[in-house]
């Protein structure tokens, strides 16, 4: 697990401000643009700030830091390393890191978004470049995340943002989900799971429920498409089952943001996954779970 012993302000607290003379003048600049963001890039992060702000979420200058930090990492290793298809500002403020912050809308009752996430242990399964992770991580510090991810360059460039923007209480995993979910340190040890754009719903279920503690919940973002989610839906009934889930919960969202609408999928869990599952390696993905199979698969 990567740990940062001393946030990002302790770390410069007692640092003298660098002084602009011709001999050290670059460095100096250097060390301005990186701990001492402009305004200019402070305000191109208003959207994301007031977006929190409508679900709950208080984002401090530190924390838009971050995000601004962020940002500029994904451009940079981007040209390197195929991270993401959207580019640009607006695009990444709008449909990654405002996007990610619908996983935490609440879905119902009166406890507060940072009050349902502290403490909470999260896993974001088939992370990618971060998102949402990364994104939940550094607008909910108190959640304790894991990200699961099975390219080891996009563990590397994750890594590296945790190191950049000192991020503790998270933790980079290279591997396949189905292996690390018999994993007992990781097996039903969280109380909440997502995956963004992973994969059809009858093979979330079997990736996914498997990590989830009794009383836990799988949160998935889907599309806009009402009808294409509603037939996932339905064809992932006997694998949301098989693994433990009760019937799933749609709530549709079109906020915050200017996004296209997400269908987000709750799945609360409510009984232990039997442990043949998940199957190996690129078996729930081949060869998804179907209605058909449910009674033989119930008992195994």
């Amino acid at each position: 697990m990567l740990k940062v012993s001393q946030p990002y302000e302790s770390q410069h607290a007692n640092q003298k401000h660098p002084r602009l003379n011709a001999r050290e003048g670059r460095a100096n600049l250097r060390f301005l643009h990186l701990y001492y963001p402009s305004p200019q890039n402070h305000s191109a992060m208003k959207s994301l700030k007031l977006a929190a702000e409508t679900i709950g979420i208080k984002l401090s200058e530190h924390q838009v830091w971050c995000f601004q930090k962020y940002y500029e990492m994904l451009e940079e290793h981007g040209r390197t390393m195929n991270l993401t298809s959207v580019k640009g500002a607006n695009n990444v403020e709008q449909n990654l890191f405002i996007r990610s912050l619908r996983i935490a809308v609440p879905a119902g009752g009166n406890v507060s978004t940072a009050e349902w996430f502290s403490q909470k242990r999260l896993i974001d399964i088939g992370s990618g470049a971060g998102f949402p992770g990364i994104v939940l991580k550094i607008a909910l510090p108190d959640a304790h995340v894991t990200l699961l991810e099975a390219r080891a360059k996009r563990c590397r460039f994750m890594e590296k943002v945790i190191q950049q923007l000192a991020l503790e209480n998270v933790e980079v995993i290279n591997a396949r989900a189905e292996g690390v979910a018999h994993n007992p340190k990781y097996r039903e040890q969280f109380q909440i799971a997502t995956a963004r754009a992973v994969a059809p719903l009858p093979t979330l279920a079997e990736l996914v429920l498997p990590f989830v503690t009794l009383g836990g919940v799988a949160i998935i973002p889907k599309g806009s498409n009402k009808d294409i989610v509603q037939t996932e839906i339905e064809n992932s009934q006997a694998a949301a089952q098989i693994m433990g889930a009760a019937n799933a919960i749609v709530q549709k969202l079109n906020y915050p943001g200017t996004a296209p609408t997400d269908h987000m999928i709750y799945w609360m869990k409510i009984r232990d996954t039997h442990s043949k599952y998940p199957r190996r390696p690129g078996i729930p993905a081949k060869r998804p779970i179907t209605n058909k199979m449910a009674e033989k698969a119930i008992n195994p």
